[in-house]
């Protein structure tokens, strides 16, 4: 479809867009590109916040990097000043021990700082055929969403405009207005604050690894992000400042010493820490009327699996095979797309919970998890590939991860018989079983909503297709409901 302009009573009127995605991030560039490539018109209404203050994406996984160039972004991901990420190296604080997962295959990840990665996905796939960016806009209201399409305002420069679409895509991050907008709830709880610097990388241990420190005072994520520069994510209470580390310097103490001192002499440049909350975020549904969610807007959880990015660019590609396979029915394109997506998301969302749990918690229980995490990864290479699968996004079924966690479990009661101390064995043997229990009832709500999603498709849909053709009796439709 090509847009069209006109003006009634002072308001500007933009129609006959086949969609409009709000959010011009990492998201939003990729679902453009994806339905730009099937034909469709795309508005892409972007509000031009200053990405480089943005604590924010800046690791993508070798899953992420392939779906970037199957959308046509390859002379971009070539062009990035980055570097390579082969893996983590997870170090232990108690007891002080190591452990390097590297990606399957020999694969490599690519990280950068998050500027430098998103603006040039915003210029390229603004010069794509069928793409118009609207920059420095929001969408203000949208005051129409059925199974017809969308009617929604935007604003630009002062002046109120309006689009009709077919689709519209909210690809406006986790705190999502658009999601508001259409009236689509979410479950939303607050985790921690994080805080982030810069360092000379050459107080990493592991090169070209994603590092995650665990089991003290506090969790600490960092990689590489220009030659000689790393990133520095330092989870703490929700609540705090960067002044909340200057006044206590002792929360970094299990850290490298390099990394120690390289994190509190930043604190005291001139630059602020760029800061961020860390919140878990799952949307009720992913779609609603002609309006459809993707990246954090539909979901969001702790970056300390660096799989945000990664994510968000797996909605582009399921977005984009729902509408290549229902060109001519958004219901059952949007449908496919929220059947698709969901499973992957929820064992996400589920992985990050479970393991933030893990890396940060200090009681009893959580200390045994740690230990099971160690000795499973020191003691089972197909456990440490298993893991790794599931962090870099090449796994996302639940019941592997409720597998993995169970094996987890498992190997932390093996480690604890070499304990000493009778008593400890005893206070950590319950909470880490008790711990069990979340993963085991996403698996099982999981499994039962697949087998419900196959009814309805397998079953349900095509009896109640057969009554409205006159094929079967109303009564037996009812009956298969």
């Amino acid at each position: 479809m090509s847009m069209t302009s006109c003006c009634v009573m002072g308001v500007a009127c933009v129609r006959d867009v086949d969609v409009v995605i709000a959010g011009g991030g990492p998201a939003g560039c990729a679902v453009a590109a994806a339905l730009a490539e099937l034909g469709l018109s795309v508005l892409l209404v972007d509000a031009g916040v200053d990405r480089h203050k943005q604590l924010s994406g800046e690791l993508l996984h070798p899953t992420g990097v392939r779906d970037l160039r199957s959308l046509g972004f390859g002379d971009v991901v070539d062009a990035w000043t980055s570097q390579p990420v082969r893996g983590f190296a997870v170090l232990f604080s108690a007891p002080e021990r190591t452990v390097v997962l590297p990606y399957g295959h020999g694969a490599t990840g690519v990280s950068l700082e998050h500027a430098t990665l998103t603006v040039p996905l915003l210029e390229a796939v603004a010069r794509r055929p069928g793409v118009t960016l609207q920059a420095h806009s929001r969408v203000t209201a949208v005051e129409q969403n059925d199974a017809h399409g969308v009617r929604l305002r935007f604003s630009h420069d002062g002046v109120e405009h309006t689009v009709r679409a077919r689709l519209l895509v909210a690809a406006d991050g986790r705190a999502s207005p658009v999601r508001r907008m259409v009236g689509i709830a979410e479950r939303f709880t607050r985790i921690s604050t994080m805080l982030g610097v810069t360092v000379d990388s050459a107080c990493l241990p592991h090169p070209d690894h994603g590092h995650q420190f665990v089991g003290g005072s506090v969790y600490a994520l960092a990689y590489a992000i220009q030659p000689g520069v790393a990133r520095v994510m330092v989870d703490l209470p929700l609540g705090s400042t960067a002044a909340t580390l200057k006044a206590q310097p002792e929360l970094l103490r299990t850290l490298p010493p390099a990394l120690r001192s390289e994190i509190l002499q930043s604190l005291k440049g001139p630059l602020a820490p760029r800061m961020a909350s860390n919140d878990d975020r799952l949307a009720e549904t992913v779609r609603r009327g002609s309006a459809v969610l993707v990246g954090d807007a539909a979901s969001c959880c702790h970056p300390l699996t660096g799989s945000g990015m990664a994510s968000c660019f797996h909605d582009a590609r399921a977005l984009q095979e729902a509408m290549r396979r229902h060109p001519e029915d958004l219901p059952r394109a949007l449908e496919r797309y929220a059947r698709e997506r969901r499973p992957a998301q929820r064992t996400r969302v589920a992985l990050a919970s479970a393991l933030y749990d893990a890396c940060a918690g200090q009681d009893e229980g959580m200390r045994a998890l740690r230990l099971g995490l160690l000795h499973y990864w020191e003691h089972s290479p197909r456990g440490a590939s298993a893991s790794m699968a599931l962090l870099a996004s090449e796994e996302s079924r639940m019941r592997v991860m409720a597998r993995e966690y169970l094996c987890v479990v498992g190997h932390g009661l093996v480690a604890m018989r070499s304990s000493r101390r009778q008593e400890g064995r005893l206070r950590a043997t319950v909470p880490l079983l008790r711990s069990v229990g979340p993963p085991l009832r996403d698996a099982v709500a999981s499994t039962v909503e697949q087998v419900g999603s196959w009814w309805h498709r397998r079953v349900r849909r095509p009896v109640y297709t057969l009554a409205r053709s006159g094929w079967v009796s109303p009564r037996r439709a009812f009956a298969s409901n």
